[in-house]
């Protein structure tokens, strides 16, 4: 009898524990099958990619998350349009909003810090390897996380000259204003908006020589600028406005890309290191029947080397925001260009020939001069730069100074060379000519713009920096395609000028 009562109580506990396993197991696939379900809604491309499930289709492809994808991205994933997109990108996280962890105090990483501009674009591990002077990020927020943050805005002559009916001064006025939130105040301030996403301001300190710069200018009967951006105070000498806030970068990736992902994870994901490398094309029909070529794949590699495909559907567009080298070298790649480039390197016929891609670039040229001066004119910068320079041997600071949320520079001025040419408008009767400006003057208090200080923190403090830029120039650059070690592997070599002395530049004014 005892022996049957302990295998009763035996059998009673084996069938509470059979049932608590059971209902175990059901929770657990319950669980899973929500997790599932909740991670296919919030990151498709992530689960696709990876684990090749819950594969769905997107309206938008972008491919590069610099300031144009961040832009774009944010658009088209808002409310108003509610598109599914999804951003690739080659690099990886920059700023803290972005995921970053290259911090420089607490919870600011380098790319945040406004004074760390110039040092960030000397960390290679963040960058396109592209040869000479090319510092192009590989980062998410691109370009616009190691830049001078200056916020400079095009003028209503620069949009005029291109003729475009559908792209006037009115419309790109009204998105600036959309886009601003400006900190500040005076009689200025109808120039500018607040309640945008990106914050604009004027620097928060102002150097010595900076100050001496403008004394010089005023001495000299330069005009006084009270705000580059009022359209008729361009020319002359002043202080420029940046995108920092309250001591933090505030670039594109950061106010609008990041944002958006938070508010939208069902609509929009990001793919970090995710390297595209080719664009699939087939020919097929148009709504009218017209000839077209769509994108019907994208192929690439990611952080660890694997090939990865991403299938493009029919209805879903690609969106090329991968900056102005690596659009066109990723256009001349897969088949879209100039024939002749492409034939040169082995790619073959073009699928599309389009022969402005990679040609008609251009920049802005610049000419570093360097002064020497009495140290007390910067000593105001050397103890700033002191710091930031103990902070490479110290790590992590404890306390962040204020100062390190200014960019190292604060005046500059806009002139024009005197040269005119087709492309100023000339004054409507009884008005003055109005000279749209042609060179760009920065005065650096220590040399920092890393196109002239070719090593990191490589700073003397006896030395200024004035870069002159041209910024109405004619020379046009194009992209060359090489191939790597006998490969069909094709990269950027590089970009070479077409100098272009075109006879309707006409000489400088002898007139006082």
């Amino acid at each position: 009898r005892r022996r049957r009562r302990r295998r009763r109580r035996q059998s009673l506990i084996e069938g509470y524990q059979l049932r608590w396993l059971v209902r175990g197991t059901i929770l657990a696939v319950m669980l899973l099958v929500v997790a599932g379900v909740v991670a296919m809604f919030m990151y498709p491309a992530e689960l696709c990619r990876s684990l090749a499930v819950g594969c769905r289709s997107f309206d938008y492809v972008i491919i590069g998350a610099g300031p144009a994808g961040s832009v774009v991205a944010h658009h088209l994933s808002s409310d108003a349009v509610r598109a599914r997109v999804l951003v690739l990108e080659a690099g990886g996280p920059s700023q803290r909003a972005t995921g970053g962890s290259d911090f420089l105090y607490n919870n600011l990483t380098v790319f945040d810090v406004p004074l760390a501009w110039s040092y960030v674009a000397h960390l290679g591990q963040y960058h396109w390897d592209m040869g000479g002077d090319a510092i192009i990020a590989k980062v998410v927020g691109g370009c616009g996380v190691h830049n001078a943050m200056l916020y400079v805005r095009a003028l209503p002559e620069n949009i005029e000259s291109w003729n475009m009916s559908e792209w006037q001064w009115k419309d790109i006025y009204d998105q600036y204003l959309a886009l601003e939130h400006f900190q500040g105040s005076g009689e200025t301030t109808k120039w500018h908006s607040m309640g945008g996403p990106m914050m604009t301001s004027a620097p928060i300190f102002k150097d010595l020589l900076g100050k001496k710069f403008l004394e010089t200018t005023k001495n000299l009967g330069m005009p006084f600028s009270r705000d580059f951006n009022i359209p008729n105070e361009r020319v002359g000498a002043g202080y420029y406005h940046f995108n920092i806030r309250h001591g933090v970068r505030d670039g594109a990736a950061a106010t609008l890309l990041t944002p958006a992902l938070a508010a939208n994870p069902h609509r929009l994901s990001l793919s970090m290191f995710t390297l595209v490398e080719h664009l699939g094309l087939e020919a097929t029909v148009g709504k009218h029947g017209e000839p077209v070529v769509r994108v019907n794949e994208v192929r690439g590699v990611d952080r660890k080397g694997r090939p990865w495909t991403q299938t493009i559907d029919p209805q879903t567009r690609v969106i090329l925001t991968a900056g102005a080298i690596n659009t066109p070298t990723l256009l001349m790649k897969s088949g879209i260009g100039r024939r002749q480039d492409l034939l040169d390197v082995g790619l073959g016929e073009p699928v599309v020939e389009l022969p402005d891609v990679g040609h008609k670039l251009q920049d802005h040229p610049a000419v570093g001069l360097v002064f020497q001066v009495n140290p007390p004119l910067v000593a105001d910068m050397a103890s700033i730069y002191r710091r930031f320079a103990n902070w490479t041997e110290e790590g992590v600071l404890e306390t962040y100074p204020s100062s390190f949320g200014y960019p190292g520079f604060s005046t500059g001025a806009f002139l024009h060379s005197g040269i005119t040419d087709a492309r100023t408008p000339p004054p409507a009767e009884g008005e003055e000519q109005v000279l749209v400006p042609d060179l760009q003057l920065t005065v650096f208090p220590v040399i920092i713009e890393p196109h002239v200080m070719k090593r990191r923190l490589a700073i003397d403090f006896d030395h200024v920096l004035v870069t002159v830029a041209m910024i109405d120039p004619k020379t046009h650059y194009h992209i060359e395609l090489e191939q790597e070690g006998g490969t069909s592997e094709v990269g950027a070599r590089g970009l070479v000028h077409d100098l272009d002395l075109s006879s309707d530049v006409s000489p400088p004014s002898t007139k006082p």
